[in-house]
C-alpha cells in the first residue's frame, strides 16, 4: 500500500512543464536543437534548407556573392543563403530553457556591425517540422523522465 501511496503522491505533484524543462536543459538536447536550427542535420534550417523559423526562404545570393564564395576559401554553398560565412554566427547560438519551452538566441552582429536579425528577424527558432523532429528525438528521454518522477 505504501508504494501506491507514493505513486499517488508523485502523481499529485507531477508537473509536465518541469519534465520538459529538464529535457531542454540537457546538453545533448541543446546541441541537437542548435543543429536543427543551424547545420549538422539533414533538416537543418539555415544551412541545408535556407529557411527561417517560419519556413520562409532566406533568399538567393547575388551573382557577385556567388563568385566571391566560389573563388574564396570559405563555404562554397551557393544554392541559397546560409548565413555561414566564418561560422561565428552559427557558433554563437545558445538554447535558453524556461518553464514554457525554450528560446534560441545568437549574437547576430557581424564584424562590420551588420545585425543579421535586421534582415532575417526569424532565424532564431525551429520550424514546425523541426519541432516535430525534436519531439521524436526526446521521446525516449521524455518517457524515462516521467517514469523516474512517478515511480521514484
Amino acid at each position: 500500500m505504501k508504494d501506491f501511496e507514493r505513486l499517488l503522491n508523485n502523481v499529485n505533484k507531477f508537473d509536465l512543464n518541469d519534465v520538459f524543462y529538464t529535457l531542454w536543459n540537457d546538453n545533448k538536447v541543446q546541441r541537437y536543437i542548435i543543429k536543427l536550427n543551424t547545420a549538422g542535420e539533414k533538416t537543418s534550417q539555415l544551412y541545408n534548407l535556407g529557411v527561417d523559423s517560419l519556413g520562409k526562404s532566406l533568399g538567393e545570393y547575388s551573382n557577385n556573392t556567388i563568385q566571391m564564395k566560389l573563388n574564396g576559401d570559405g563555404n562554397k554553398r551557393v544554392d541559397h543563403i546560409t548565413l555561414i560565412d566564418s561560422g561565428g554566427f552559427y557558433e554563437s547560438f545558445v538554447v535558453s530553457p524556461n518553464k514554457k519551452g525554450f528560446k534560441i538566441e545568437s549574437n547576430p552582429i557581424m564584424d562590420d556591425g551588420t545585425n543579421l536579425l535586421d534582415r532575417f528577424p526569424d532565424v532564431e527558432g525551429l520550424t514546425k517540422e523541426n519541432e516535430e523532429v525534436l519531439l521524436a528525438f526526446v521521446k525516449e528521454d521524455f518517457n524515462k523522465e516521467i517514469e523516474k518522477r512517478l515511480f521514484e
